[in-house]
């Protein structure tokens, strides 16, 4: 190819040489622009923003670790046993409180705020290192909601 090339290529005169080199040079850096240089931008730009989410997510994840690590132990009597201790400080009476087995109690309690409940339960965890594994709620007709929990030790 390139030998067919060479007379047409020695027809041209100085100056048209000269052109055609510079279009092919401008051809071949546009190429390079379009083929190589744009898409490495583009995938440099990619892992940045990837490397941005995953600092994001690293701090949320030291955040939790840190948390888990703040947590108190589990106790160490009967969980039960200390819910009711709970539930007697803050002013409630429960309409069943039982052990489910090892380290799990089932309470239920006919009316209660839904909102003292979720503050409630949150402060077993956050203080006593307790699990609520489930919570059932329903609304009664004066606003206050009948519960069901099932709490177990952490870990």
């Amino acid at each position: 190819m390139m030998a067919g090339l060479a007379p047409w290529w020695n027809q041209r005169s100085a100056r048209e040489q000269l052109l055609l080199a510079l279009a092919a040079g401008l051809l071949a850096l546009l190429l390079a622009w379009l083929l190589i240089l744009r898409p490495l931008a583009g995938a440099r730009a990619a892992a940045i923003d990837d490397a941005r989410t995953a600092q994001a997510q690293l701090a949320q994840v030291r955040a939790l670790a840190a948390a888990i690590r703040a947590r108190p132990a589990p106790p160490a009597g009967p969980v039960h046993e200390l819910i009711g201790r709970r539930l007697a400080e803050a002013g409630l009476s429960p309409a069943r409180l039982e052990a489910q087995g090892p380290g799990q109690a089932v309470i239920e309690i006919a009316a209660i705020n839904g909102r003292l409940l979720i503050g409630w339960a949150a402060a077993l965890e956050q203080r006593d290192g307790l699990v609520v594994e489930e919570l059932e709620a329903n609304r009664n007709s004066d606003q206050s909601v009948r519960a069901r929990l099932l709490i177990r030790k952490a870990g």
